[in-house]
């Protein structure tokens, strides 16, 4: 199976459909595993975007609600001052993966 190319000299558009004209021609559990990894890295992604927004004391009670560790929040940059409002934070129970 050839790999997909990812050169950005091409508009995205056309690395768009390269894209799925290379995920099509997976096997289907590629597929799935591949779509899984995507998901999970959005979220990751989604969750740090949030977390980079709030202020720090709002960080702070999110650390000390999820029970992360210090340190973690220490190595973070420091939240940028002209987006310092309050995030609304949903929460829910942790479900682990089975």
């Amino acid at each position: 199976m050839p790999l997909m190319s990812t050169g950005s000299d091409r508009p995205i558009s056309e690395r768009v459909r390269g894209f799925v004209q290379w995920f099509e021609s997976l096997d289907a559990a590629e597929q799935e595993v591949l779509m899984t990894l995507v998901y999970k890295e959005k979220k990751v992604r989604d969750v740090v975007t949030s977390l980079a927004s709030m202020g720090q004391d709002q960080r702070q009670e999110v650390f000390q609600r999820l029970g992360l560790p210090q340190d973690v929040l220490s190595r973070m940059p420091p939240p940028d001052p002209s987006a310092s409002a309050e995030i609304e934070v949903e929460w829910e129970e942790w479900k682990p993966s089975p």
